[in-house]
């Protein structure tokens, strides 16, 4: 079975992120806070609630090296959270956004010394320390994004970073900062790379929001999530942009677990593993089928009636129309997620068998995708 770890809370979980060893988790019930866990056994006890937003926590990432944890909010605001060891509490401060929209995501750079906040404000923030105001300051990345910024994703050398959003265009820019970043080798993505560069620009075969956006583990490709159910992959060395339609609903995330492998997950309700076989992007796994118990062995409908049971099946929220058997008789799907998969994440140890999921539903599952 591919699942080894699941845990149902009794709400639903916008987003969440693991600490280093996965002991603890931070997690967003779709409110205006951040409770974190701890595990107990096999079980997860709440630990900790970190309040100082206003509106919906729309972002949270757990640095698994500095041990900090930033949030972003609808609210226009974004966090840093520092654990004070003495009196094992979460002590926040405020990060200099200077955005007049709300915050959409929030991700730590791979050195930990930076992190960018996508937001409504057509622009990401690419934020760090500022030693001299001795608080968190920002620079605006803004041409030439035309609307909201939904995801971003750091490249391994800590410089620059890919982002998507609602103007359907996936791009990668310089995230340079003086004083902080040292001068990056040559790339793929271009030699002189000063802050706000453009290195590449991408869009969807049919157009569609882009959701979600990652490097390769190597840095060498970009792999980004459109809502036309499309996953394409961009590798400026060899000028080569393939992109993959799914007959599926649209995907929310996606992370590489390793430089021939995606995992994706979204509105389907199912993880799902495209692997790259030399020529061409296919899909290869859905995660949680193979666990026999939580589907039905026969799940035909009881309605013997063939346009009714179409119509039925086109309703169902985990398949399309033509595929058959996509719910159980009391109503629920056959995956183990029933209802939106709202963030994927790679495992913080690197491991790159091991992924995580959280949704609507309310549970938090980590996967072995090798199992």
């Amino acid at each position: 079975m591919s699942i080894t770890d699941e845990h149902i809370f009794p709400f639903c979980v916008t987003a969440h992120s693991f600490n280093h060893d996965k002991s603890q988790v931070a997690v967003c019930p779709n409110s205006n806070e951040v409770h974190i866990y701890a595990r107990s056994g096999t079980q997860w006890t709440p630990l900790h609630v970190l309040k100082e937003h206003d509106l919906l926590v729309t972002s949270v990432d757990w640095a698994p090296r500095t041990n900090r944890i930033v949030t972003c909010s609808q609210d226009k605001n974004a966090y840093v959270w520092t654990l004070d060891e003495a009196t094992n509490v979460w002590k926040p401060t405020l990060v200099h956004l200077r955005i007049n929209r709300a915050a959409t995501q929030a991700k730590w750079s791979p050195m930990e010394d930076k992190f960018a906040v996508a937001s409504g404000d057509k622009c990401v923030a690419i934020c760090y320390f500022g030693e001299d105001n001795d608080w968190w300051v920002s620079k605006h990345i803004k041409k030439p994004i035309a609307s909201t910024v939904l995801c971003v994703d750091w490249h391994p050398n800590n410089v620059l970073i890919a982002c998507g959003g609602t103007d359907m265009k996936a791009r990668v820019f310089s995230a340079y900062i003086k004083g902080v970043d040292q001068k990056p080798a040559a790339s793929v993505w271009g030699e002189r790379l000063p802050f706000n560069t453009v290195c590449g620009e991408f869009e969807a075969p049919s157009g569609g929001w882009v959701h979600s956006i990652g490097f390769s583990p190597d840095g060498e490709s970009v792999a980004f999530a459109s809502h036309d159910s499309s996953l394409t992959v961009a590798t400026p060395a060899t000028g080569e942009v393939t992109s993959v339609r799914s007959p599926n609903l649209p995907f929310k995330s996606l992370v590489w677990t390793d430089q021939s492998t995606i995992a994706v997950s979204g509105h389907d309700c199912s993880p799902m593993i495209y692997a790259y076989d030399g020529a061409t992007w296919r899909l290869v796994k859905r995660l949680g089928e193979d666990d026999k118990n939580r589907r039905s062995a026969t799940a035909s409908p009881s309605n013997n009636n063939t346009a009714f049971n179409l119509f039925r099946q086109m309703d169902s929220r985990n398949q399309p129309a033509k595929a058959s058997g996509t719910s159980t008789g009391d109503g629920s799907l056959k995956s183990v997620h029933q209802n939106t998969i709202t963030e994927l994440h790679r495992d913080p140890a690197g491991n790159p068998s091991d992924i995580s999921t959280s949704g609507l539903d309310g549970r938090l599952i980590q996967w072995n995708i090798q199992a």
